[in-house]
C-alpha cells in the first residue's frame, strides 16, 4: 500500500511527519506499506509552517498511490492561490476510484476547496468547522470514514490516529501490529471513528 503524504510550503510539520512516521514504522515491522513525502508540483524542497526545510522530496504519482494524505498548515493561503486544490482534483481523477483521500486536521479544507468532498461527511480542526461546512457535512468525531474519503480532526497528533485506522482498515491482520505501534509510540488511538451506516 503506497501512501503519498503531500508536502507544500507552509505544511504543518507534525501533521505530515507524525503520519509518515507511523507508516514508516509499520513498514519496518514487515507490513506492506510504502510511505513517501511528495509534492504536487515536483518541487524537491519545501518549508514548513514553523520554518523547517524539507529536501529530497518526490513528485507524487496518484495513479500508483493507494492513499493521498493531505496535511494541514497554512491552508487558507493555499486555498486562495488555488494551485493545490486544482492539483488535488486532477490527482483524484488520475488515481480513480481506488485512491483514498485522507485529510489530516485542516488539510480537509484543501480537499473541500478542490471540490472533492461536496456534501460528504468529514471533519477537520474544530476551529475550522464553519469553513468545512461550506463543502461537507461536518461530523464531530476524531476520525470520519466515508470509504474513499477519511478525515481526522483537531490536534497535532491527529495524523497518528488516522494512520493507525487506515492500517487496521486496509491491511489484513494489521490490528495486532497496530497495538505494537501504539506501544512503540506510547500513544493509543484516541477518540471515536465515525463510519457511514450502510443500508
Amino acid at each position: 500500500m503506497r501512501i503519498d503524504v503531500l508536502m507544500f510550503d507552509g505544511v504543518a510539520e507534525v501533521d505530515a511527519l507524525a503520519t509518515y512516521a507511523v507508516f514508516a514504522n509499520a513498514r519496518s515491522r514487515g507490513l506492506e506499506v510504502e510511505p513517501r513525502l511528495v509534492t504536487a508540483d515536483g518541487a524537491r524542497e519545501v518549508t514548513g509552517c514553523y520554518g523547517t526545510k524539507f529536501a529530497d522530496l518526490e513528485p507524487w504519482d496518484p495513479s500508483s498511490a493507494r492513499v493521498l494524505a493531505v496535511s494541514g498548515g497554512w491552508i487558507l493561503e493555499e486555498i486562495e492561490r488555488g494551485v493545490i486544490p486544482r492539483q488535488l482534483a486532477e490527482a483524484k481523477e488520475a488515481g480513480g476510484a481506488d485512491l483514498i483521500l485522507a485529510g489530516i486536521d485542516s488539510g480537509s479544507l484543501l480537499l473541500g476547496a478542490a471540490g472533492l468532498i461536496n456534501g460528504r461527511p468529514a471533519t477537520t480542526h474544530r476551529a475550522d468547522y464553519h469553513r468545512l461546512a461550506e463543502w461537507a457535512e461536518v461530523i464531530d468525531a476524531r476520525i470520519v470514514d466515508d470509504g474513499d474519503l477519511v478525515t481526522c480532526g483537531s490536534g497535532w497528533l491527529a495524523g497518528i490516529d488516522l494512520a493507525y485506522w487506515l492500517l487496521e482498515r486496509e491491511l489484513d491482520a494489521a490490528a495486532t501490529e497496530v497495538v505494537a505501534l501504539e506501544q512503540w509510540t506510547g500513544r493509543d488511538r484516541q477518540g471515536t471513528v465515525w463510519r457511514r451506516t450502510l443500508p
